[in-house]
């Protein structure tokens, strides 16, 4: 420090430079520890954040693959569910389509010989399962009887016998889908 006065340093002058330069030096050392001190706030700050980083990713993830499962799971749910509908519906098909064959192979008998004695072995049935007394109709498609005796029934129609046919076949016809 000078002196705004040109000329000689007074004895305080010289008093206080050293205790100037002191002060300087605290001030700097101070300075010094006080941004050492920051640098570490700074570096722990930034390494918290660095780890909440880390977790807050780590948890998307966890929480994206979740996501990830529960929506693949959903989807394949949804696929085996239109799959097997889709199967049931096929089957369906076939099956109708068996009984539409049967049904339209017995009305191409119907007015033949063949139907006449079919009937007539169906009558006999009827007879025997509802008794000598038993009234026996043709069925309306020309194929099959209608019976009844008293409150009892027994329809062994076209489609009743198509559909005894297809309960009979039930085994192979389940064997298709296998």
């Amino acid at each position: 420090m000078t002196s705004e006065f040109v000329g000689p340093e007074s004895p305080l002058d010289v008093q206080l430079r050293s205790v100037i330069a002191g002060l300087l030096q605290n001030a700097e050392q101070r300075a010094s520890q006080i941004l050492e001190e920051a640098d570490r706030q700074v570096a722990a700050v930034l390494a918290a954040a660095q780890r909440r980083g880390d977790a807050i990713l780590e948890s998307a993830r966890e929480e994206g693959a979740a996501a990830a499962r529960r929506v693949a799971t959903r989807v394949l749910a949804e696929a085996r569910r239109e799959t097997r509908e889709r199967i049931l519906h096929a089957q369906r098909d076939v099956y109708e389509q068996v009984r539409s064959l049967a049904q339209d192979e017995l009305d191409r008998i119907a007015s033949t010989p063949e139907a006449k004695e079919l009937n007539a072995r169906l009558e006999t049935v009827a007879h025997d399962r509802l008794g000598p007394k038993a009234r026996v109709e043709v069925s309306k498609s020309g194929i099959g009887v209608i019976a009844a005796h008293g409150r009892r029934h027994l329809d062994l129609s076209r489609d009743a016998l198509v559909e005894l046919g297809l309960a009979d076949m039930a085994t192979r016809i389940e064997e298709l889908w296998s």
